[in-house]
């Protein structure tokens, strides 16, 4: 009897001691993934400022644009002939930084891409490369080994990089078109430098980023839950909150970046401030129509506000993808040129918006363009459409003024 009872306690003890080994491994390996990620993400970092570095090193000077390393290897003199040589480059058959020559790159319609294709086609890449070398990198490096700094990273930065990457996709269409039309001139200056990616290669990598980071951070929240670091979880799970919401900001960015029929170039527009459906009658849409006041329904409309404009779309079904209907222009205004009337006969949801032009004694209303009303969802929501345009409209008028103050002081 006594040896069958020591016999279950030895056995007891044995699965005890094998389980307690186990929990042990599977702690070590969650330990050791960890530190895999936190050291991953830091060196995926450098790698991608290496890979900016890269791009703009190779495609700016096709711009007409010397990057920072280029001049920093330069002498004054050579900074100086440089510069000159910048200034009548007037195609990129010869490269502005190396005077190397790509006779042998132009394209088959006998045609070169110009320095403005190349700009438009590399957008603000080169701010968001200074400003992961000088920012991102150094501050990341810092917050490795400590979650809080982390989490404070993320969030201090969450509206810089919205903004910097918000610039960058909505200009991605664009950009795509540029390279689509140029791609045997890109190749064979893809071979020309001895190049592993293509341009398009290198181009998408800004896009994914914000990607990476939510895939990093999500893992490493999860992996300190596992181990039982609650307050680390929570601070990773806060920087992920960040990074998804700049992530959302982007995707709507790329998404109006898409636009139908726009003459303007959206990524110039300033930041973007506020989008949303309404109705609206009288103008002129594209086609030079008018939309009627009165007579006929308003049309519906999609409105986005930006810090230098208002752009006016229709929406048509997007049967690639349904919950992302297609954008097509219809008007725009410069917001320097225009006069809102929030107050409309009896109609407390609609507001107006009036087309001024410039005359010898300041802006009055353009005798030619048509009143365009707009129709909002409810007051409250007029009030805010109102506020958002009155706001831009003080701010530009303020910028105009101090220019033109400083102009005549010179």
């Amino acid at each position: 009897m006594m040896s069958h009872i020591v016999e279950h306690l030895v056995s007891g003890l044995q699965n005890d001691l094998c389980m307690k080994k186990e929990e042990s491994a599977a702690r070590r390996k969650s330990e050791a993934q960890l530190y895999r990620l936190l050291a991953e993400m830091v060196e995926t970092e450098r790698k991608y400022v290496q890979d900016l570095e890269e791009a703009c090193d190779y495609y700016l000077p096709l711009a007409g644009i010397v990057s920072h390393r280029q001049i920093q290897s330069l002498d004054r003199r050579q900074i100086k002939n440089k510069k000159r040589n910048l200034s009548q480059c007037s195609s990129v058959t010869t490269s502005c930084s190396s005077q190397e020559s790509f006779t042998g790159l132009s394209l088959e319609r006998g045609e070169n891409i110009s320095p403005a294709e190349v700009r438009c086609m590399v957008g603000n890449i080169e701010d968001i490369r200074d400003y992961h070398k000088k920012v991102m990198l150094p501050r990341m490096e810092k917050a490795a080994e400590n979650a809080q700094l982390m989490r404070i990273l993320f969030e201090t930065e969450q509206s810089r990089l919205s903004r910097k990457y918000g610039r960058y996709c909505i200009n991605s269409t664009r950009s795509s078109i540029i390279i689509d039309q140029n791609i045997k001139f890109f190749s064979l200056y893809q071979f020309n430098k001895g190049l592993m990616l293509r341009i398009d290669g290198m181009l998408i990598k800004p896009i994914q980023r914000l990607t990476r980071y939510h895939m990093f951070l999500s893992s490493l929240s999860k992996t300190c839950k596992e181990l039982g670091y609650t307050e680390a979880s929570h601070e990773y799970s806060a920087a992920l909150e960040s990074i998804l919401s700049a992530a959302n900001h982007t995707n709507t960015m790329m998404w109006i970046g898409k636009m139908e029929n726009c003459p303007l170039d959206l990524s110039g527009q300033g930041q973007l401030l506020k989008q949303g459906n309404a109705l609206v009658s009288g103008g002129k849409g594209r086609n030079g129509k008018r939309w009627s006041i009165g007579s006929q329904l308003p049309s519906s409309c999609f409105l986005i506000l930006f810090q230098q404009s208002l752009v006016l779309c229709r929406t048509t079904e997007n049967m690639a993808e349904p919950d992302s209907p297609s954008l097509v222009y219809s008007k725009h205004f410069c917001l320097n040129q225009v006069r809102v009337r929030d107050v409309v006969a009896e109609d407390l949801n609609t507001f107006e918006i009036h087309k001024l032009e410039r005359t010898a004694v300041g802006m009055k209303k353009a005798e030619d363009e048509p009143v365009t009303r707009i129709e909002c969802g409810s007051e409250e929501e007029k009030i805010e459409w109102v506020s958002a345009i009155n706001d831009e409209v003080k701010d530009l008028k303020f910028f105009a003024k101090r220019l033109s103050r400083e102009f005549s002081f010179s």
